[in-house]
């Protein structure tokens, strides 16, 4: 059964005892989204607007982060 684990950044991820698999960084998942998803790909991307295809939703955290940014842009969502 997967388990809910608090990382060292203080958000939580999922981890996957069965495959010893953490979903997202053990040092940090709101740290590691933020970094990977908004500051390398929404906001390194000059095209605007920006389309976008999440593959492997997960816990839908990273897509979060991304609607959030984009609405600071005026982008709907």
């Amino acid at each position: 059964m997967n388990e809910l684990i608090k990382t060292k950044d203080g958000s939580h991820s999922i981890f996957v005892p069965e495959l010893n698999e953490h979903y997202h960084s053990t040092h940090g998942a709101l740290q590691e989204a933020v970094y990977v998803f908004v500051k390398q790909g929404f906001d390194y991307c000059m095209v605007r607007p920006i389309r976008l295809l999440e593959v492997g939703f997960g816990t839908g955290l990273n897509a979060l982060l991304t609607a959030l940014k984009s609405r600071d842009f005026g982008m709907y969502v």
